[in-house]
């Protein structure tokens, strides 16, 4: 438990957290599955399983079960010691070309002790934020589809004495994804414009607005198929800078893979991430882990992720 001031903390939850940047709710752009953040958290033109009710939800028609997945990793821990993220979701084939999904995000902020200007003890209080998403895709043709989200998310940063630092909003994502692209089997493109709503409001009526972004994501099967190569290129809206992903990964059997990428964010955040994928009958397990310098909050991020099919 810390002793905080309450706007120290807003300042530190909302902006050093998440990466500098103008937009409000940033946690909507925590990249969940330790398989996609194995390979540099590139994933637009790979999500085919229940995590591309994040990634890309047009990519849910190439479900052919019902899946589930979970992932948990103890967030940004070079920052602090008590922040957790969890994520939670399903997807399943309806026939004829459809899918539907959702998931359902939470951000452990931890608990504080408060402190005002005057260094006033003004008690304890904890703070999250969580995220409720819906998906649906349909197949445009055997090579094409199309997928939205509907998300509504819930933000707590802090609750004391008359102080009420918590807000809720409502967002859609819309997306593209391309088998067969340029008429080439091993290629796939796919674009996502997510976050798209009203800014966020808190108790003091600056309105801040969503992180709005247009990615745009590749990949190719190479090796005969041993190998993956993806790249994803995300353009934040709000402040007009752009951020790239790159990932690679290779099947060493049926039921093993390993994983590297690079993450180059929006806000000037560059590391490196490794993988290691193991997958049983119709259970797979994901481990993945952040290189960073000293200084970087990601640094020595472990994430750990299942997912099953039924």
């Amino acid at each position: 438990m810390k002793k905080i001031n309450i706007l120290l903390a807003i300042f530190i939850f909302t902006n050093l957290a998440f990466s500098q940047g103008t937009a409000g709710s940033l946690f909507l752009g925590i990249n969940p599955g330790a398989k996609s953040s194995g390979m540099g958290e590139a994933n637009i033109a790979i999500a085919n399983d229940s995590y591309a009710t994040y990634y890309n939800p047009a990519g849910l028609v190439s479900l052919s079960q019902k899946e589930f997945s979970f992932m948990h990793t103890s967030y940004l821990p070079n920052l602090v010691d008590d922040m957790s993220y969890d994520f939670l979701a399903f997807a399943m084939p309806l026939g004829e070309g459809q899918a539907i999904g959702g998931h359902f995000t939470y951000l452990n902020l931890g608990d504080q002790n408060a402190t005002d200007i005057n260094n006033v003890d003004l008690g304890t209080f904890s703070s999250y934020m969580y995220a409720l998403n819906m998906s649906y895709a349909k197949a445009i043709n055997d090579n094409s589809s199309w997928g939205i989200n509907g998300k509504y998310f819930f933000q707590e940063l802090a609750v004391v004495d008359n102080y009420d630092a918590s807000s809720s909003n409502v967002a859609i994502d819309v997306s593209y994804f391309k088998h067969n692209a340029l008429n080439n089997p091993n290629l796939k493109l796919g674009i996502i414009l997510a976050n798209i709503g009203p800014g966020v409001t808190f108790e003091d009526g600056e309105e801040d607005p969503l992180p709005t972004r247009l990615g745009l994501g590749s990949s190719l099967l190479l090796m005969d198929g041993k190998g993956l190569a993806a790249l994803d290129i995300n353009y934040d809206i709000n402040d007009s800078v752009m951020g790239t992903n790159i990932g690679f990964q290779y099947e060493v059997s049926d039921d093993i893979f390993l994983r590297a990428g690079m993450v180059n964010d929006a806000g000037d955040v560059s590391y490196s991430t490794l993988g290691f994928g193991l997958k049983r009958d119709s259970i797979g397990f994901d481990l993945s882990y952040v290189m960073a310098d000293d200084f970087d909050p990601h640094a020595e991020m472990l994430k750990f992720s299942i997912i099953g099919s039924f």
